[in-house]
């Protein structure tokens, strides 16, 4: 390591949504910057799908697990999260709904509310915009076929409509349509030779195989290794992967101190005491906290004691997300009681939407009342559809299926 890798402008531990974003912005302005991401880069084809490789896509390397799945659990409340280059962008659903103007609540902050928001819809909207370009914003093509045919859109569309309501379809940071061209799936997505991806990987469009949570495999998921982290490697930010830290402070003089341990994927599959690897120090002038709402507060609950300043409150007042999962297992139709087809696995994990709006008149259970909610459509990897399917198989069936 020379000196010019040693020390930084600014030093960003994550590589997230939050982490991405000042990656790039910093490098862009002219900075030094150095992403230190724990997890491992996951170019198109390297997601796990056979049942033997998803054995270890959980991350836990103490036990030679190096999987972008990080699973924390805790009293009343569990969370999975992304670790690998991208953060959380490799397992989201890829929705990109605009936080609702009314939801930017102001609650007094010593009164029974939970929400003290800084900001206004309006104040984000020059914001949302940039987002949605960086991130290749696209509404699912429902009006052209094969898009038209998605079972589960189908139903979920017609339905709503039959109920009166008006069903919406998101942006998504999915490629349908590649360079204005016509939708269309598998196609290949054109980059321009002087802004390649840092995986220097071809890419294709949506082929709706339902694995957006689990890993796109053909790039057609506009995750941010494709698009923030890329450019911030073309604006001259340094990368290092599989580096996990574990101690900061401040340095004598200002600035910090990071020190952090480097993972091995020749260990993967086999239990090492991480606790012992060698720690390497990178020192910076700015240091900026980008590992999670979890990852973050475990890294500065962790170096509380070089850090004296920091609030008590670290680490409470946590929630969920607020969503709820159902699912419609063997639906049928009420007038004839005869089952209805739906295929799950078909089209990305989620393409349409009813916006509910509030009651003026509900019940303030939590914060302020009537705020309304959001109902989306959910699928699932279409390879699952084998398990489910052939749960459903006749018993003749599966005694055949035994024998062969």
């Amino acid at each position: 390591m020379t000196s010019d890798d040693s020390h930084f402008d600014a030093i960003v531990v994550g590589s997230g949504f939050g982490g991405s974003v000042m990656a790039y912005r910093l490098a862009e302005a002219g900075k030094r910057v150095l992403v230190l991401e724990r997890g491992r880069r996951f170019p198109p084809g390297t997601f796990p799908r056979s049942p033997y490789r998803f054995r270890r896509a959980l991350w836990d390397p103490s036990e030679g697990l190096y999987g972008m799945f990080s699973v924390w659990s805790f009293d009343h409340l569990g969370a999975i999260v992304g670790s690998g280059l991208g953060g959380g962008s490799l397992i989201y659903a890829n929705v990109l709904l605009r936080k609702d103007a009314e939801w930017f609540v102001t609650e007094p902050a010593d009164g029974p509310g939970v929400e003290h928001w800084p900001v206004s819809r309006e104040d984000l909207e020059p914001h949302y915009d940039r987002a949605e370009q960086m991130l290749g914003a696209q509404r699912y093509p429902f009006e052209v076929e094969p898009y038209a045919s998605t079972p589960r859109t189908r139903l979920f569309h017609d339905g709503a409509a039959r109920l009166g309501w008006e069903p919406f379809f998101p942006p998504l940071a999915v490629t349908f349509a590649a360079d204005g061209r016509s939708p269309a799936t598998g196609e290949p997505i054109p980059e321009p030779p002087d802004r390649p991806n840092l995986h220097g990987a071809a890419r294709s469009t949506c082929r709706l195989c339902g694995e957006c949570d689990i890993g796109c495999n053909y790039g057609a998921k506009n995750t941010l290794d494709y698009n923030y982290l890329s450019a911030a490697v073309r604006a001259g930010a340094l990368i290092r992967d599989l580096c996990e830290v574990r101690t900061f402070e401040p340095r004598p003089g200002g600035g910090y101190v990071v020190r952090y341990a480097e993972h091995d994927l020749a260990r993967e599959g086999h239990p090492f005491p991480t606790a012992s690897l060698p720690l390497h120090p990178v020192t910076c002038d700015r240091l900026v906290l980008a590992a999670g709402t979890l990852g973050t507060t475990y890294l500065l609950s962790r170096n509380r004691q070089a850090l004296p300043a920091l609030s008590r409150a670290l680490g409470t007042r946590f929630s969920g997300n607020g969503d709820l999962l159902a699912l419609a297992i063997r639906p049928r139709d009420r007038s004839t009681g005869k089952p209805i087809p739906v295929e799950g696995g078909i089209g990305p994990s989620i393409t349409v939407a009813i916006r509910f709006p509030g009651r003026p008149d509900a019940d303030a259970t939590a914060g302020v009342p009537g705020r309304g909610f959001y109902i989306e459509d959910a699928g699932y990897p279409d390879l699952l559809n084998w398990l489910i399917q052939a749960a459903e198989l006749p018993g003749a069936a599966l005694r055949a299926w035994s024998v062969v």
